[in-house]
């Protein structure tokens, strides 16, 4: 197995977990946002709550911080 989570893909993205780290990936498996997460949801309206430590904030589709955790 490739992952150690996956979850089911919402608007072309879906969220997996490796080495204790989440991020997204595309269709064909290939990371569009690095699993460098300690903790992510799936998107919704557009935005990831994620947690970096302690912390948690919102990122977009492509990975840029929203709301700094």
């Amino acid at each position: 197995m490739q992952f150690d989570e996956a979850y089911n893909f919402v608007n072309g993205l879906a969220l997996v977990k490796l080495n204790d780290k989440y991020g997204f990936i595309d269709k064909k498996g290939k990371f569009v946002i690095n699993a460098q997460f300690d903790f992510a949801s799936p998107f919704f309206n557009g935005l990831s709550k994620v947690q970096v430590g302690d912390k948690f904030g919102f990122i977009d589709k492509t990975g840029k911080i929203v709301i700094n955790p």
